[in-house]
């Protein structure tokens, strides 16, 4: 059996953009012939797409690191480097994808098709060629390409199910669930008999066919964390309705009813108020009168709920509750199919997509940092050390371009704030150069 898995961290990084070239047309007659340096390519995004081919997210166990390619540096004759191909992570229909700096919600990707972009890839630097005016015809210098997005990210399966059966552990959801539909969940007399959740489908020519789930025994404190409820209780936000399933052999059936509907509330406030159905299950177990009893006495304390006694074991009384479910599914899909992407087409469909959050498109490039350790200043930050890296050492033009970059970038500013005086050394990634008067 495949192991259910609803919840991964994983680490994403975009591709860098490829660096601008520095070159020259080579022509018959015409050795430099002017700038032909082309621009590099883009880097990889990085999206994330749902498909109703994964059920569970257990290919994230073991891979947890996903890597969009670079783009190629730009060519000669003026050719643009080659594009770093993006990267598309499927992920089971019903994933949330959320920031794990910030546990602000990316997407909610509900159905086939559903896509987001969650890193975008680097654009590429710019080659000399670009560069070429009237007063510069032969520039020596070109643009690095945009540094790629690493972000960590949350990936949480919420089960895309119609129902969900909720209940105290033992309280008969395992043995419905295998009454209703064809699902086949292990099923046995001891707490906790149910690890993950179940999944089962109602086929009724008579009636819309819809999926129930059974979530695993609640506890009280399950909200805080107490038993295994607390890792399945975000699939129940989902489904559009709960029935409730309650021991009819229980001591103290009110009691047992109020610890599930406590911990939806502290939950989420949202779950207490989705419409329930209470299954009075086990009745095979008291006599007729006492069943009665027992609804009445349920009834006068949530006169909102309807009450269906039933015996999952002997299977009385569960086609009244599924013809129940089968009314309201038909009233609720009905209603949203008209709020819901009115008139799309499947074609639309496919193609729907979430916008990007900012996230997604903040490249690490604006930012640096400047710190000294003895006479040496060190300049950190992607783009500045980017930069360094595609400086022409031999050519004047080109250390006097790097130049015009510290200075725009605020770096010159920042020095002369931290006191710097003309000798001190300047350490930028590789490239190790003394603070001269030109650069005062």
């Amino acid at each position: 059996m495949t192991q259910f898995i609803d919840y991964a961290e994983i680490d994403i990084a975009s591709g860098d953009g490829g660096n601008g070239a520095i070159a020259w047309r080579r022509e018959k007659y015409e050795p430099l012939g002017g700038p032909a340096g082309g621009t590099g390519g883009h880097g990889g995004s990085i999206y994330i797409e749902a498909t109703n081919d994964l059920t569970t997210l257990s290919e994230f166990k073991y891979r947890k690191e996903f890597f969009a390619q670079h783009g190629e540096r730009g060519g000669t004759t003026k050719k643009d480097g080659k594009r770093g191909k993006d990267m598309t992570i499927k992920v089971p229909i019903g994933t949330v994808i959320k920031d794990a700096e910030s546990d602000m919600v990316i997407a909610d990707l509900e159905h086939d098709h559903d896509r987001v972009l969650v890193a975008a890839g680097g654009r590429g630097g710019r080659g000399n060629a670009v560069f070429a005016t009237p007063t510069m015809r032969a520039p020596y210098f070109c643009e690095p390409g945009e540094s790629g997005i690493k972000r960590h990210l949350i990936l949480e399966l919420k089960l895309l199910a119609d129902v969900g059966l909720i209940g105290l552990p033992n309280a008969g959801k395992s043995t419905l669930l295998a009454a209703l539909t064809r699902a086949k969940p292990k099923i046995a007399d001891y707490p906790f008999s149910t690890l993950e959740p179940n999944l089962g489908t109602v086929n009724n020519p008579d009636g819309p066919s819809f999926v129930i789930a059974d979530i695993p025994g609640l506890i009280s404190g399950a909200s805080q964390g107490i038993g295994l409820g607390h890792d399945f209780l975000r699939h129940v936000e989902r489904t559009s309705i709960l029935v409730h399933m309650v021991d009819a052999t229980s001591e103290n059936i009110l009691a047992d009813i109020k610890t599930i509907d406590t911990e939806l509330e502290e939950f989420s406030e949202d779950l207490v108020k989705k419409e329930q159905i209470i299954a009075l299950n086990k009745t095979d177990l008291l006599p007729k009168d006492e069943i009665e009893k027992i609804t009445a006495k349920i009834k006068k304390a949530h006169k909102d709920r309807t009450i269906v006694p039933i015996s999952g074991l002997t299977r009385v009384g569960t086609k009244d509750l599924l013809t129940l479910l089968q009314q309201h599914i038909s009233t609720i899909r009905k209603s949203s199919q008209l709020e819901k992407h009115p008139g799309e087409t499947e074609a639309k469909k496919a193609a729907r997509a979430w916008t990007a959050d900012e996230k997604a498109l903040a490249h690490p490039d604006d930012g640096f940092r400047v710190s000294k350790h003895k006479n040496t200043f060190y300049i950190e930050g992607h783009r500045i050390i980017k930069h360094a890296q595609v400086v022409d050492y031999r050519s004047p033009e080109s250390i006097h371009h790097f130049c015009h970059i510290l200075r725009s970038m605020g770096i010159i500013d920042e020095l002369n704030k931290q006191n710097i005086k003309i000798g001190d050394d300047v350490q930028i990634g590789d490239m190790v150069f003394s603070y001269g008067e030109d650069l005062y």
